[in-house]
């Protein structure tokens, strides 16, 4: 065989390599990256690219609603059938895995520039205090080229020459797939199937809350890291937001969402309490379901440390839109007039549940069968009792 003759066959056997792993991503797509073109693919889940698929979905399709929820992975359980009562919108859940204000500055322009709503309600998770930057997480992190304005053929050919492993697993994969709801929700069956099979408290709090909440219970005497350089840019972010709403003539709203007790003692300092103030005068007054009150303390009420069941969601609007939730120190709403108060009696709570820790090594729980567990009755649990998260 000549040189020549080698040349061309190196080449072509490099081009059919080339073309399969482009062919192979294309069509087997483990990202969900292309067919979420034109924002209609409403298969996909938590693991795949939903920060493309509500960008395109917003789009095509934004115009058909009135409002959107901006927010991180939290505020994935409220549900836009019931967010309609405060305010009698159409709304639609643009909740994102990991965000930071950042990525909600990006996604409220966009959402204004495309949509043109007539209201933001913005969803604080209270860990955007933790961490700011998310997008070294994965590719399922970073704000789309639709959004960015960056190349979209670039970042067409990223997904087309991904690691073929990413597909290949994909097609081997057992795992049950939970899609997103058309609206924008979160599927929360996997774990609500777990729940039903899983009532005994001290079961479903260590598989589903004490690797995630051991780690802060010693904040509780140590105390909490400085986050003032997290707290300013977070001020930044929120600042752009509600000045670009109120250029838009677009109502906002912001309000924090619920947090399990485990989780919540691990913010409390004085980073958390400038922040909170802060936002409270950027945004003139916000409801703060982040508060101490019976809920935060049956693990029941969340499907992991970090994240509520639909039902504390409901119950949130529920407080927002004026309606009688049978549970009124559920949540507060935070003015100038009251913030100092409110920061006062936190640090009392957490001084009492430091005192608690201190004896017992834990923090006081409630169970299964206490008035404060308002999942019980699975409401909203689709009875598919074959799959339970993995576990067997």
């Amino acid at each position: 065989m000549n040189a020549k003759k080698w040349t061309i066959g190196f080449v072509s056997l490099i081009l059919l390599c080339l073309l399969f792993i482009a062919g192979s991503n294309y069509f087997i797509d483990p990202y969900g990256y292309f067919s979420a073109q034109k924002g209609e693919n409403y298969t996909m889940d938590e693991d795949d690219y939903l920060r493309e698929q509500k960008a395109e979905h917003i789009k095509y399709h934004g115009g058909e609603y009135d409002a959107f929820l901006v927010g991180g992975s939290k505020a994935g359980a409220i549900r836009c059938d019931k967010l309609s009562d405060i305010d009698g919108y159409k709304y639609y859940n643009c909740w994102l895995l990991s965000g930071n204000f950042e990525d909600y500055y990006n996604y409220s322009k966009f959402i204004i520039e495309t949509a043109h709503p007539k209201k933001i309600l913005l969803h604080i998770s209270t860990s955007e205090i933790a961490q700011f930057d998310r997008e070294a997480k994965g590719d399922i992190y970073e704000i789309p080229a639709v959004m960015s304005g960056e190349s979209k053929t670039s970042e067409v050919f990223k997904f087309l020459f991904k690691n073929l492993s990413v597909s290949y697993d994909t097609i081997t994969s057992k795992e049950a797939r939970y899609p997103v709801t058309q609206s924008g929700e979160r599927n929360l069956q996997k774990y609500y199937n777990y729940y039903e099979g899983h009532r005994d408290r001290d079961e479903y709090y260590n598989y589903l809350m004490k690797e995630m909440v051991d780690p802060y219970l010693p904040r509780l005497i140590k105390g909490t890291k400085d986050k003032t350089s997290l707290v300013n840019s977070n001020m930044d972010y929120l600042k752009q937001i509600k000045k670009l709403c109120d250029k838009n003539d677009v109502e906002l709203q912001v309000f924090l969402g619920s947090l399990f007790i485990g989780e919540m003692v691990g913010y409390e300092g004085n980073s958390f309490y400038s922040w909170l103030s802060q936002m409270v005068d950027v945004t003139g007054g916000l409801w703060c379901f982040n508060n101490y009150n019976d809920l935060v303390y049956n693990p029941f009420n969340y499907y992991n440390a970090r994240h509520y069941y639909y039902e504390m969601g409901d119950l949130m609007i529920d407080r927002m839109s004026g309606k009688d939730s049978g549970h009124d120190d559920f949540g507060i709403y935070l003015t100038n007039d009251n913030i100092a108060e409110e920061i006062a009696r936190r640090k009392k709570e957490t001084g009492k549940i430091r005192e608690y820790y201190k004896k017992t090594g834990t923090i006081p729980l409630s169970n299964y069968e206490d008035a404060t567990n308002i999942t019980k009755d699975l409401k909203y649990w689709d009875g598919n009792r074959k799959i339970t998260m993995g576990i067997k």
